[in-house]
């Protein structure tokens, strides 16, 4: 399983993507992980309603990848589900995350 992390707006308009595969992690943290990923729900999630656009407005997408399937899912700061939030904030605790800049 690898989930990535797109995060793109916000005031410097920068493209951060971070991405963690569970084969990187070691057993324990898998298992949390797969735990993490199965309350977010991902593949659940009802399409967030529209948003009003705001300047500066943060925007997600997570894709993950599992068994041969894909999931996406966009969201913004206002839209992002409580469980979504904390699978980012685990993700990003993890020092075997992959972090990136795109130009």
């Amino acid at each position: 399983m690898k989930l990535t992390i797109i995060r793109a707006g916000g005031i410097a308009g920068i493209v951060a993507r971070t991405e963690l595969d569970q084969q990187a992690l070691p057993k324990s943290a898998a298992k949390d992980f797969a735990g993490e990923v199965s309350r977010a729900r991902l593949s659940d999630q009802p399409p967030p309603p529209p948003d009003v656009p705001r300047p500066d407005t943060q925007l997600y997408e997570l894709n993950l990848e599992w068994t041969g399937r894909e999931v996406t899912a966009r969201y913004t700061d206002d839209s992002l589900p409580e469980d979504v939030r904390l699978l980012v904030a685990w993700v990003d605790s993890r020092p075997e995350r992959v972090e990136s800049i795109e130009l």
